[in-house]
């Protein structure tokens, strides 16, 4: 028994697949055909988003509080929407799977189209290519990758082409929705400290025709029930939360008019108002 079958690693699949589609326990099927005893669990992102991908992987990444190599835990991400080239594609070519090693020992082993990478950018500590071909089929994540990522879990690392530049990753972007959890609660990709607003302040927020008003406050739940607020959410560091938008006991996304993950939203100072304005 090797290693990774003794520590029984963690996988996580983060993907756009889609809750509950078929083409989670397709890939399962093909890891635990090698691992057999990995433990896999699935995150679903909106379709063709890599600021979504991206937030996640990150939010997992500082989850694991630098203990992954004490047990092995993996990432196995493919979010390909193929926007590096608008043209037809030759034999449904995408972008390249790489292999990230992050300085808390996770592994991430994912599709590097637009933002996946960039929310852990600092916490790269390798940035490799992977000896695969990213050709020849439409579902990438069953066909050709396991068997590499695999490779990876058991330790066997040839499968590891040249070292790639990480500083050209793009940063993350700001102000735009990253996720929206089971409550309708929109995490963002800006930062308590990008905005610098104190506790009380009234603010407008506005997502494309729609704007809410509501409250900053340093908790979700330091407002009256159906109220707005604004406040620090719980992804990200403890030092400098991602901001959320939510409503106690309600849905903001909703409210909102259900706007789409990676929409611009805009937070500022506001008038002392409620309500949803159109």
């Amino acid at each position: 028994m090797n290693d990774a079958e003794k520590t029984m690693p963690l996988v996580f699949v983060v993907s756009d697949f889609g809750a509950g589609d078929l083409a989670f326990a397709e890939i399962k099927r093909k890891i635990k055909g090698t691992i057999r005893n990995a433990d896999i669990d699935y995150i679903t992102v909106q379709p063709y988003s890599t600021i979504s991908t991206g937030f996640c992987i990150y939010q997992l990444a500082l989850d694991g509080e630098g203990r992954e190599s004490e047990r092995g835990t993996y990432i196995f991400s493919n979010t390909a929407p193929r926007r590096d080239d608008p043209n037809p594609r030759r034999d449904n070519e995408g972008e390249p799977v790489v292999y990230a090693k992050l300085k808390t020992g996770l592994e991430v082993f994912a599709v590097n189209s637009g933002y996946t990478f960039s929310f852990v950018k600092p916490m790269i500590e390798r940035f490799m290519a992977v000896k695969v071909d990213n050709r020849g089929s439409q579902f990438r994540s069953r066909d050709r990758y396991p068997g590499p990522f695999t490779s990876i879990m058991n330790g066997d690392y040839s499968v590891l082409g040249n070292e790639l530049d990480a500083g050209r990753i793009p940063e993350p972007p700001r102000d735009r929705i990253a996720y929206v959890d089971g409550y309708g609660n929109i995490k963002l990709t800006t930062r308590a400290s990008d905005l610098g607003l104190k506790q009380g302040e009234k603010i407008e927020v506005e997502v494309g025709h729609n704007m809410l008003f509501g409250t900053y406050t340093e908790g979700m739940f330091g407002i009256k029930e159906g109220e707005l607020s604004v406040s620090p959410g719980s992804s990200g560091p403890s030092e400098d939360r991602f901001l959320q938008v939510s409503i106690r006991l309600g849905n903001a996304w909703e409210k909102l008019g259900k706007p789409a993950v990676e929409e611009r939203i805009t937070i500022k100072k506001g008038e002392d108002r409620v309500g949803l304005q159109h």
